[in-house]
């Protein structure tokens, strides 16, 4: 029998709850959003809000938890690299989906039940590819780290191709001084977000199967 969901004054539901959050960030952006304007949204009082979350933060990674959950679980008799690679792309997908929300993710360590699902399969496809258990911790933060900030980073604008601005500062560099940035200023006119991602992504696989053989 399945659980209902939490309820709290005046038969508030709490996924709900996070759900109007969600849209509401991603509508205002992280800095006018508020647990004011998310009970008005609601159609309750502050306080009601924090009945389920105790404070902001708690709202906060209640947020970055139900972005956890939309992730699919990979695929466990795929090799290590295809794991790791296939939950990269989803996150990926969902930087560019919730881009304000996204950012959460940078915040937590863990957000919840589900992300504690995935962080369990990140283990398992390091313990595949040869990584000791005593540093699971420090390469599965770094991943972590690296891969949410990639997307992160796309969403943000970072990863896209430069703009006339940026085209034409790289073109007035000297050929003395910067002879690499400008002669390879075409080449940022022509930058594919997706490129860039998953040729950092195989950096990074590349980066773990070579400090997996070195212990």
């Amino acid at each position: 029998m399945k659980d209902k969901p939490a309820q709290g004054p005046r038969g508030l539901d709490k996924d709900a709850i996070v759900a109007a959050a969600l849209a509401l960030l991603e509508d205002v952006g992280e800095a006018a959003f508020s647990v004011r304007k998310l009970a008005q949204s609601v159609g309750c009082d502050p306080m009601s809000v924090l009945y389920h979350f105790k404070s902001k933060d708690g709202l906060s990674r209640a947020i970055a938890n139900a972005l956890s959950r939309s992730l699919v679980p990979v695929d466990d008799a795929q090799p290590w690299r295809e794991r790791l690679r296939d939950l990269a792309r989803q996150y990926r997908a969902l930087a560019l989906r919730h881009p304000a929300a996204f950012a959460l993710l940078q915040r937590h360590m863990s957000t919840g039940p589900a992300d504690l699902a995935h962080i369990e399969a990140v283990h398992r496809a390091l313990v595949d590819a040869g990584i000791p258990r005593a540093a699971l911790p420090s390469v599965c933060v770094g991943w972590y780290a690296s891969v949410i900030g990639l997307a992160a980073a796309e969403a943000g604008g970072l990863t896209r191709p430069a703009n006339d601005v940026e085209l034409e500062e790289m073109n007035a560099l000297s050929d003395t001084e910067h002879p690499l940035v400008r002669s390879a200023a075409p080449l940022y006119a022509q930058l594919d977000p997706e490129i860039v991602h998953d040729t950092m992504l195989d950096v990074l696989l590349d980066g773990i199967a070579k400090r997996a053989h070195a212990t």
